[in-house]
């Protein structure tokens, strides 16, 4: 049974015609599943949006194929345009026709105009059933981008894009229409995938996530999988915001600006260079010996995070709202009992 509804295979892409060796997208591959909600993760400038649009057919690749339900759209021989992919798009800043209502926003994009019952029920769906004679100026940001949503399923697209879909929203909105969002997907057995550069968005709400930096994709995994086994550094970083430390061989340990670990097993590992832990595995005591320096604090509500300097290297360190110290105070740090760290390459998980 065919259960795949996009499939990117060896993409590779580059704006210049020039050398081959600087790549914008180097050899992507990734497959979303019918009714999948992928999320496409990544710090600006990775490659992230060059991807949505291949896709979308906007660009053309300079090697690899992209398939839709099984279907070739984007190759070196072969590009099939836009408008005839019946891909959906939605965009950061909704692209809503200001001189059309919200019906005859929704309405735009079909061919056969007096069949309103998927407008319907698109429209009952995403909530905005009462307000089909409004104008987007009339419109919330919220319901904005329930219409973009809307109008973009609104054809019968049964995979739809989302480019930082909820970046212009405040978090209150933010927060209940992406939690929205996979129930209004699954409503129109629609697939799709969703650029953003939030960890947390990408998180919460995507059945996958496919981490991305310098145009490869590290990972791509469950939520819960890349939590607990991020495979290369920069997914333990850029996920789990977890501090990078590098760490010397001595003798039958390593020492680290931490102190000295012995990972049990991993001692002859000559290859383990870097170890990756939370900043909520460090432990903060101010201490007018110790080597490190508070050199700025963050609150979080219940919570504080410290940016603290030791060995030159620049950590950051979790703690309760009633440890406090101060900015240019000295402290100690440690790593916590009952916690853990990752060591690279290998992605070691090692429990304390």
């Amino acid at each position: 049974m065919k259960n795949d509804a996009l499939i990117i295979d060896d993409l590779h892409h580059k704006y210049d015609k020039g050398d081959y060796s600087n790549w914008i997208l180097n050899e992507v591959n990734l497959k979303i599943k019918n009714g999948e909600l992928l999320g496409l993760l990544g710090p600006s400038g990775c490659g992230k949006t060059t991807l949505l649009r291949l896709i979308a057919g906007f660009e053309y690749p300079s090697k690899g194929m992209i398939s839709l339900n099984y279907k070739e759209i984007s190759s070196r021989n072969k590009i099939v345009s836009p408008e005839k992919r019946n891909i959906g798009m939605v965009f950061q800043d909704y692209a809503l026709f200001p001189h059309l209502t919200v019906m005859e926003n929704v309405m735009f994009g079909l061919k056969h105009k007096k069949d309103r019952s998927r407008i319907d029920y698109l429209l009952n769906i995403v909530g905005l059933d009462s307000y089909v004679g409004r104008y987007p100026h009339e419109l919330s940001g919220g319901q904005k981008q329930r219409l973009a949503i809307a109008r973009a399923l609104a054809p019968g697209t049964d995979f739809i894009l989302l480019d930082e879909p909820f970046c212009s929203l405040d978090s209150h909105v933010k927060l209940k229409l992406r939690s929205e969002l996979p129930n209004i997907l699954r409503g129109c057995n629609a697939s799709g995938l969703m650029v953003t550069h939030d960890p947390e968005e990408a998180m919460s709400i995507c059945d996958k996530v496919a981490v991305m930096n310098e145009g490869k994709i590290h990972q791509i995994d469950t939520p819960i999988n890349l939590l607990n086994n991020p495979k290369t550094i920069f997914v333990s970083s850029f996920i789990l915001g977890n501090n990078i430390i590098k760490l010397k061989k001595t003798g039958n340990s390593f020492m680290t600006c931490l102190g000295e670990i012995s990972p049990s097993g991993l001692i002859n590992n000559t290859q383990i260079k870097i170890m990756s832990i939370s900043p909520k595995f460090i432990s903060i005591k101010k201490s007018e010996s110790g080597n490190a320096i508070v050199i700025s604090k963050e609150f979080f509500g219940e919570f504080l995070i410290y940016k603290v300097s030791i060995n030159d290297n620049i950590l950051r360190v979790r703690t309760n709202i009633n440890n406090l110290l101060n900015t240019g105070d000295k402290c100690s740090l440690s790593i916590d009992k009952n916690s853990y760290y990752f060591l690279y390459p290998g992605a070691h998980k090692v429990s304390i």
